[in-house]
């Protein structure tokens, strides 16, 4: 297949453009060049998609597959979608969770209400965090872009946080720099709240397989099943042991606690939903009959802090240490 990937150097389409070049597939990216490295096996192509100049070169050419893992602002979306629903058969679009506006009462289906964005919304800066309240809107304003623009040729993942190696920003490396710098770790709430994660690896994997066989319509992918905050974070003790600076110990701290001291869920303690309401439940089922498989959770901690250690490039916990310090002092 002739696949173009919008964006493609850094970490999820990093994941998705080395899945594809390996299984034979001949991949372009489309990035503005700043960030990352170009991929082996793949052409790069380079260009700002804000500019109508810029994405017009795409039109240029004719795609089996689109892959947009880069845009957050919808109008972005709908340029890229709307220019290319002539030149291509399929176009995937990576989507988020955050879409979901809660409040169903029980778990989270593809049926379940989204928020209520526009396609053509502008005005967003496309560095927005996953953890900005404004996130989720935006992200399903895309998701009307591409469907009006590829109507029933299209894919809408939905998916979790991802994190595994490479992942520069994400909450799973914040946490494990942390563990390994030692000393008693602010733990937010209780260690039995589920927590969602997926690694970019199996989810590239799963991308790729579905673009082939034309898969259509809105997937969530939650990630594995029955991960909890304390098991994640103690397989992270466990896994960063070796090289940690000194041994740390967890000190799980009541969400009122630390929203009276202003901590601010995400930003100052990644993967932390306090309740209410809370991490969601999330059915999964569409994505696991339609084949994709995740890893064990431990194989996902052991590559990421494998990655990290080799890898360094700054990556700090949330909360200033003393700031930590003054909130445990509290208990």
């Amino acid at each position: 297949m002739r696949i173009l990937v919008l964006g493609g150097t850094r970490f999820a389409g990093r994941a998705l453009v080395d899945q594809a070049v390996s299984r034979g597939h001949d991949v372009t990216t489309f990035t503005r060049g700043e960030h990352g490295e170009p991929r082996p096996g793949a052409e790069a192509l380079h260009g700002d998609r804000t500019k109508p100049e810029d994405l017009r070169t795409l039109g240029a050419r004719d795609w089996d597959a689109v892959i947009d893992v880069s845009a957050v602002t919808p109008a972005h979306v709908a340029a890229a979608a709307t220019l290319l629903a002539g030149h291509a058969r399929h176009y995937t679009y990576l989507s988020s969770l955050a879409v979901y506006t809660g409040g169903s009462g029980g778990p989270l289906t593809e049926d379940s209400p989204v928020h209520d964005s526009p396609a053509d919304a502008t005005g967003a800066a496309e560095s927005l965090s996953p953890e900005s309240p404004g996130y989720g809107p935006l992200k399903a304003g895309g998701e009307r872009a591409v469907a009006a623009a590829f109507p029933g040729r299209h894919l809408i993942v939905r998916a979790s946080p991802l994190t595994g190696p490479h992942d520069q920003d994400g909450g799973l490396p914040r946490w494990l720099t942390r563990l390994a710098a030692g000393g008693d770790v602010l733990a937010p709430g209780r260690p039995d709240r589920p927590v969602l994660l997926t690694d970019a690896r199996d989810l590239a994997a799963w991308i790729v397989d579905s673009i082939r066989r034309r898969i259509a319509g809105v997937v969530n992918v939650p990630g594995p099943g029955g991960a909890t905050f304390g098991g994640l974070l103690t397989l992270g003790l466990e896994t960063v042991r070796a090289q940690a600076v000194a041994p740390a110990t967890l000190v799980w701290t009541p969400d009122d606690v630390l929203l009276a001291e202003g901590v601010a869920p995400g930003a100052d303690l990644p993967l932390w939903t306090p309740d209410p309401p809370g991490t969601p439940a999330v059915s999964g089922d569409r994505a696991q009959l339609a084949g994709l498989r995740y890893r064990a959770l431990a194989d996902t901690v052991h590559d990421t802090w494998g990655w990290l250690a080799t890898h360094p490039h700054g990556t700090a916990p949330g909360l200033d240490p003393s700031r930590e310090r003054r909130i445990l002092s509290l208990r």
